[in-house]
């Protein structure tokens, strides 16, 4: 029984995660998913008791993920940390690609689910404090020059919001794409990073 249950919440998350990147997340209904899935509303809500409660999975779904990328401690071991955060980057951009109603929509849908900001928020103070780290990393490497202690913070924060906010601003005039996506990688490097590279950095950049 548990088996069977397990396996009908996995394809209603799927379901949903279609649905909602498929069309504006806010007017896909609980009655959509069960259609397109084939079940009956009640069976749905068996699940879950509502679809704040499906996202909130889904969302906690591409959190797992994104952890199991071990990413940073990727970089800070890596011969070469440029090209292991160009890597980064990379994955990255596939995993909001495949939960982009989420990185669309994010602010609209913790602004209805409260359970949903907290989970937001908890993780956003650990990237931002991950980014941070990695800053200073670059710097201790002699990657990047220099940045003055009271900047760190404010950079880190920054790149948090371009990666985790660009596609809300894109989709006020466009469509969310793999392009637009790819874009967000271009702006943090072009401008956060490639900018502030020293020597050592220019060159690792090269290789």
């Amino acid at each position: 029984m548990k088996k069977n249950v397990s396996l009908t919440k996995e394809k209603i998350k799927t379901t949903t995660l279609f649905l909602c990147n498929e069309s504006d997340s806010l007017s896909v209904s609980t009655n959509h998913i069960a259609k397109k899935l084939g079940i009956s509303p009640g069976n749905l809500y068996y699940h879950y008791k509502n679809k704040e409660a499906i996202i909130r999975d889904i969302y906690h779904d591409m959190s797992v993920t994104f952890e199991s990328f071990n990413s940073f401690e990727q970089i800070l071991s890596a011969q070469n940390p440029l090209k292991e955060l160009d890597s980064m980057f990379d994955r990255y951009g596939e995993l909001f690609w495949e939960y982009r109603f989420l990185m669309r929509d994010s602010a609209l849908l913790m602004a209805i689910d409260p359970e949903l900001k907290t989970m937001f928020a908890k993780n956003q103070a650990i990237r931002v404090e991950q980014i941070e780290l990695l800053l200073k990393f670059l710097i201790d490497e002699e990657i990047l020059e220099p940045i003055p202690k009271e900047q760190i913070h404010k950079r880190a924060k920054l790149n948090w919001f371009i990666s985790a906010y660009w596609q809300v601003f894109t989709s006020t005039y466009d469509v969310i794409s793999k392009e637009s996506i790819r874009e967000t990688k271009e702006i943090l490097f072009e401008l956060q990073i490639y900018p502030f590279l020293s020597q050592k950095g220019k060159n690792l950049l090269s290789e």
